[in-house]
């Protein structure tokens, strides 16, 4: 009796120590994930800035826009910083998210007030922020769904029910999706 009580603990400590391995693993997958993601997100920032900086020249009259991206640009980058930290955690993610959908926007409304623009003065700048931006763009989609990918395999493992019950004991909670 005292021998199979031995056999079944060593039993459930070798299961609870393989599944925190597992969640370790599936938790640093996603932190992986977060740097294909993360870059597109700071080249978006950065290049919007520039555009917000340079803006003014080709549409002096719509200085609010630009000055829109600029601040959303801040927010975004303050969120990023945040996440970078733990990129897996359900409330910084949340927060980046929304400030990446206003700075979406502010970029979406100057990009569309930019593009019937032509001038002479800075228009090989203008080309070029507009490109970086667009990359940066499918290098976040690419990024987004490696990313959400990551989570959801992360979210699955952890909710089956073996694992979920050793999981607050670990300190592992579900990861949300960007």
């Amino acid at each position: 009796m005292t021998l199979s009580l031995l056999v079944i603990a060593a039993l459930l400590l070798f299961w609870g120590l393989g599944a925190y391995n597992r969640l370790m693993r599936l938790r640093n997958a996603i932190s992986g994930a977060w740097q294909q993601l993360e870059a597109p997100l700071t080249e978006l920032v950065e290049a919007g800035g520039q555009l917000a900086e340079a803006g003014p020249r080709w549409l002096p009259q719509e200085g609010g826009a630009f000055d829109a991206l600029r601040v959303q640009g801040a927010e975004l980058q303050t969120a990023l910083k945040a996440t970078s930290a733990t990129p897996f955690a359900a409330d910084p993610v949340a927060q980046l998210a929304v400030a990446h959908a206003l700075h979406a926007s502010a970029l979406q409304r100057v990009l569309a007030l930019l593009d019937p623009v032509v001038s002479e003065d800075g228009e090989a700048e203008r080309r070029t922020l507009i490109a970086r931006l667009r990359a940066a763009q499918q290098q976040r989609d690419f990024g987004k769904k490696l990313f959400n990918g990551r989570v959801a395999i992360y979210n699955e493992a952890l909710a089956e029910v073996p694992t979920r019950a050793l999981a607050g004991l670990y300190g592992f909670h579900d990861a949300k999706s960007f």
